[in-house]
């Protein structure tokens, strides 16, 4: 009982004293939300000058693999013809293919059925329908499929038909599929628990040094675990101010919707806090004063950003810096954050990401227990 009061006291103690720092709380909760409004105006928008693509040949006939030939030789954006309009994303099957369009990392399936190219008993020619999947919330699915659309009609045109026998199918997808900001918004989520956890913590102990606060909790009945849970349950608090206004500001001004559970999002959010938490006091352990600290959080917090995906997908990535990836801290945490709020993941689903968090937890939280310093 009196480690529960006792712990609630200091926590309160310490979140009631990051509250009056102002720069604490520019960095923990208005610089996420100024990353929220920036990127999100800029990843809101879909591209149009340039589509991925899938590609379905089940053409059995001679001239329907000519025709299909022709019409990707020309569309396809490959080395020798740098103004195609597509880019072909290679997929093992139809289903890889589906799974690819609803995590937006395609624009448009594109299959040429088996009889493609069989030859018409109307006008004797080689004839056939083109099929398009996009998903119907895709701008940049819509688009691409207008404009094979298009040239398939001029090329039909080109070779003489005097009939369209060469025409174009679309289907919209009734799956919701991911945008780009839904990308973002869950790296932002993990960028917000960073700062908690990695910054908040690695400026906040330099200065418990310098005050000699650590040094007295050291020599009190309280224990060194008791505290940090104590600072933990701090951020936890200004967490819980941070998160709401940015789903409020992903909700209204750029229409996200939220499509896992709320209750599996918090429970894996808290858990990556006390992983990210172990980085915050590896750095502010170490570090003997808060220039040192910041500098050092600020080498780790850079790269860990730009290589979990947290900017933009990590499938955009090179494949070498794809592998390399897994091996950051924060990518676990942004996967798992991203699957349970866009694709409705479950904690059981999401178990490889939460076995990842617990291993580098136990790791950097060995890590820190041996550099710390109490002043």
């Amino acid at each position: 009982m009196n480690f529960i009061k006792t712990t609630g006291v200091l926590s309160l103690s310490l979140f009631k004293r990051l509250m009056r720092d102002k720069i604490y709380l520019f960095f923990m909760i208005g610089l996420p939300v100024i990353f929220l409004l920036v990127f999100g105006t800029v990843y809101n928008r879909e591209s149009v000058s340039s589509w991925n693509v899938a590609i379905e040949n089940n053409t059995a006939t001679p001239a329907g693999k000519e025709l299909s030939k022709q019409i990707l030789k020309y569309t396809l954006k490959t080395k020798s013809n740098k103004k195609g309009f597509f880019k072909e994303i290679k997929v093992k099957d139809r289903k890889a293919a589906e799974e690819k369009l609803a995590r937006g990392e395609i624009d448009v399936i594109v299959t040429f059925p088996e009889d493609f190219g069989q030859i018409s008993q109307t006008n004797k020619r080689p004839s056939g329908q083109i099929k398009i999947l996009y998903r119907s919330a895709s701008q940049s699915g819509a688009v691409a499929a207008s404009v094979l659309d298009k040239f398939v009609t001029k090329l039909d045109t080109k070779l003489g038909r005097e009939s369209a026998n060469l025409t174009v199918k679309t289907v919209e997808s009734n799956k919701r599929g991911l945008r780009q900001f839904d990308y973002l918004f869950a790296g932002m989520l993990a960028y917000t628990l960073m700062s908690f956890g990695l910054m908040g913590l690695s400026n906040a102990l330099p200065e418990d040094k310098k005050t000699g606060a650590l040094k007295r909790i050291h020599a009190s009945p309280v224990s060194p675990a008791q505290y940090m849970f104590s600072y933990m349950l701090a951020f936890v608090g200004l967490a819980a101010i941070a998160f709401p206004i940015m789903f409020a500001i992903a909700t209204y001004l750029f229409n996200w919707q939220m499509v896992g559970s709320w209750l599996n999002l918090i429970v894996f959010a808290l858990l990556s806090l006390v992983m990210l938490f172990s980085l915050g006091l590896a750095v502010g352990g170490w570090a003997k004063d808060d220039k040192q600290a910041s500098g050092l959080s600020t080498l780790v917090m850079f790269p860990l950003m730009f290589l979990s995906g947290i900017l933009f997908p990590r499938f955009m990535m090179p494949e070498f810096i794809q592998k390399l990836t897994d091996y950051i801290p924060l990518t676990p945490v942004n996967d798992g954050i991203r699957l349970i709020i866009t694709e409705d993941y479950s904690l059981v689903q999401v178990l490889p990401q939460i076995g990842l968090i617990a291993l580098f937890a136990l790791i950097i939280y060995a890590i820190a227990i041996k550099v710390f310093r109490w002043g």
